[in-house]
């Protein structure tokens, strides 16, 4: 397997178990472990997608990373 594959695995990855500890109410939307595994998996996606030249993905990814960063800055202002 290679690197760029394993990111891709890897931001799919962390995309997938927020979501899913949020479904199965594990963690609320608006913790910092939703978000930053929501960061995580964006940037890795990201990385990847504008590897592999699939630019609406870069987009979908790039919008993902930008709300997840600024719910995260948000918080910490707040707090």
């Amino acid at each position: 397997m290679s690197t760029l594959v394993l990111i891709g695995w890897l931001g799919a990855g962390c995309l997938l178990v927020g979501f899913a500890l949020n479904i199965f109410q594990k963690i609320h939307a608006e913790s910092n472990t939703y978000l930053l595994l929501n960061l995580i998996g964006s940037l890795l996606l990201l990385y990847n997608a504008y590897v592999n030249g699939a630019f609406p993905f870069v987009a979908v990814n790039f919008v993902w990373v930008v709300f997840s960063a600024f719910k995260l800055v948000q918080m910490r202002i707040k707090a």
